[in-house]
């Protein structure tokens, strides 16, 4: 049996691909707080059409209330940090990620979550691979690592609060909510920083900013679901298929051709991700009858 988790954080994945795309665009010319906003803004109204015929009711808002402050503070620092790193060096710091959830997540979550054999074995062949996928590009001595580093721990916290906001919410409605309460951060820190109030970005940026809006709230709605039908571990090591993605973009818009490099990393993270996918869903799990209750009930309610 296919492990449905994996298959969704990897269209997230090629999603968030995309938005980053537009991210780098829009970049040069508005800060990192101005695109959480503007990110944020084009994204509601998709979100909306993506939970309104649930309804907009949310069960658990102590829980996303910590789910949109550790966002908040993960987009703003991986924002920053692409303003001032090169591509590379973000995407693998990045990868931090999915290691710091597989090793957090039994503690916040439950012992249930604990990764088994296959997961660390995945964990470790992406890793290996996405070293060797970037390594030719990687830069050594960038001061905006801090800000990269901090964009993986924040961001490991808030896939967490995603795998629990998944046992009450659905995740459109975690999407809507998630998008219009970065509102009122993102805003705030926007004056604080440039002492003036938000003005619309230039014409030319508005098509990125479009598609970063889009993109992101579709990505958000497949992680959210990843992580409500899937273990975090499990989940998250899917994120080492964004680096592969990234690369294979490079090629299709500018026409890059891969090297030895590309084969060989691209290898590894495909067998990772084949271990995820193949491995068994219920893993680790069969003596936890609440958390197949809470997983049957996700599904039903999908």
């Amino acid at each position: 049996m296919l492990a449905s988790g994996p298959i969704y954080m990897t269209l997230a994945a090629a999603l968030f691909t995309v938005m980053v795309a537009f991210v780098k665009l829009a970049r040069a010319e508005l800060n990192a707080f101005e695109i959480v906003i503007w990110r944020a803004v084009f994204a509601l109204p998709v979100a909306y059409l993506l939970a309104r015929k649930h309804g907009l009711r949310l069960h658990n808002k102590r829980l996303l209330a910590v789910r949109v402050a550790l966002g908040f503070v993960a987009m703003s620092c991986f924002f920053t940090a692409a303003g001032g790193m090169a591509v590379a060096d973000l995407q693998l710091i990045s990868r931090l990620q999915p290691v710091l959830i597989a090793i957090i997540a039994p503690w916040f979550l439950g012992r249930n979550e604990r990764p088994g054999r296959a997961v660390w074995i995945a964990l470790v062949l992406g890793i290996v691979g996405c070293a060797v996928l970037l390594a030719p590009e990687l830069a050594v001595g960038s001061t905006w690592g801090l800000f990269a580093v901090a964009a993986a721990v924040a961001s490991s916290g808030a896939h967490l609060t995603l795998r629990r906001l998944g046992r009450t919410d659905h995740p459109g409605v975690v999407v809507f909510w998630f998008q219009a309460a970065l509102l009122l951060p993102a805003g705030f820190a926007h004056s604080v920083a440039t002492e003036s109030i938000l003005t619309l970005p230039p014409s030319h940026l508005w098509y990125a900013l479009v598609g970063c809006g889009v993109s992101a709230a579709l990505g958000q709605l497949f992680m959210t679901r990843a992580y409500q039908v899937d273990r975090a571990a499990r989940v998250a090591a899917a994120t080492y298929a964004g680096p592969l993605f990234g690369v294979l973009a490079d090629i299709l818009l500018f026409a890059t051709m891969p090297g030895w490099d590309m084969a060989i990393g691209g290898a590894l993270i495909l067998v990772s991700g084949g271990l995820l996918v193949a491995s068994r869903p219920a893993e680790g799990n069969k003596d936890d009858p609440v958390d197949q209750r809470a997983l049957q009930e996700a599904r039903q309610r999908l």
